[in-house]
């Protein structure tokens, strides 16, 4: 294994525990959404929609880290790489483009809309 992957594979361990972090943190936020549904209380309402835009800021960067290191990988490719490395590189890239794209989209939402009827008619 190369020094590259082996500094890469590292991060991802920081990755899941950050991840760990997040899954509380979603705990948390859906304890302050159910207290809002019970009591309508617009500090409650507040504390969930901050915690999930955060969940949803750090899990954009978490993306965009992986999208990175998978256009790495395609420009470390040999010239003399098998079609299925070539193949599996930009499938990795594509799939990593696609939830960074899904993850933008989320943050926005998160960011301007406050439930969906309003994001659906600020929207068309």
């Amino acid at each position: 294994m190369d020094s590259e992957t082996l500094k890469e594979v590292r991060v991802e361990d920081y990755i899941w525990i950050i991840y760990i972090f997040l899954a509380v943190f979603a705990l948390v936020s859906n304890y302050y959404e159910k207290e809002y549904l019970k009591k309508h209380n617009k500090k409650d309402e507040n504390i969930f929609r901050t915690i999930n835009t955060e969940i949803f800021i750090v899990t954009f960067i978490i993306y965009l880290y992986f999208a990175y290191i998978n256009y790495k990988h395609i420009k470390r490719l040999e010239p003399n790489s098998s079609p299925k490395e070539i193949l599996l590189a930009n499938a990795g890239l594509i799939a990593a483009i696609l939830f960074l794209i899904g993850g933008g989209i989320s943050l926005w939402i998160s960011i301007t809309g406050n439930d969906e009827d309003d994001f659906l008619l600020n929207f068309f």
